[in-house]
């Protein structure tokens, strides 16, 4: 029964995915949690979600990245996001994990381990966070915080695949 609620829980999602990319650009985020953060990741920049399936490893990488895997003919890296952002702990890879690939548009073939979907959000439903200290990475936007008061971050993909940190894999 869970298992069934899950996929169409995936289904519903990536329809209004899909809709959302043709309709707003990148005035609309997806939503995820990775370890300690929560991020919003513009939709004209995400790719595909897949369910995570464990990749082969990479020696010598850099703890975060998780390896290379196959991912409907294209072989992409995986990085954990939780584990680059500098959060500590094990690999995630939870019923609830899921693999969000770069938008073929960056012409990057990698794909962030995210510990959770949330959902999709506008840009209506944040104010930005007067607290948030500005974060020395140009890829991580200003902090914003929602209706509950939660604290969340725009991680711009397209910037994060130029990052020179996070093109040394190894």
């Amino acid at each position: 029964m869970a298992r069934s609620s899950l996929i169409e829980f995936q289904g519903r999602l990536a329809e209004r995915l899909q809709q959302a990319q043709h309709a707003a650009g990148e005035s609309r985020w997806l939503a995820v949690v990775a370890g300690d953060s929560r991020l919003l990741l513009p939709l004209a920049q995400s790719g595909e979600i897949s369910s995570y399936t464990p990749p082969t490893a990479l020696p010598h990488a850099q703890p975060w990245f998780v390896g290379l895997l196959n991912l409907r003919g294209e072989v992409c890296g995986i990085v954990d996001l939780a584990a680059f952002l500098g959060h500590a702990g094990a690999a995630r890879s939870g019923a609830r994990s899921r693999l969000v690939q770069f938008a073929p548009s960056l012409d990057t073939n990698v794909a962030l381990l995210v510990d959770q979907l949330v959902g999709l959000r506008t840009p209506e439903q944040f104010v930005i966070d007067p607290q948030a200290q500005a974060s020395e990475a140009q890829w991580l936007g200003p902090g914003l915080l929602d209706a509950e008061g939660l604290r969340w971050r725009e991680l711009n993909l397209a910037l994060l695949a130029d990052d020179a940190r996070f093109l040394q894999v190894v």
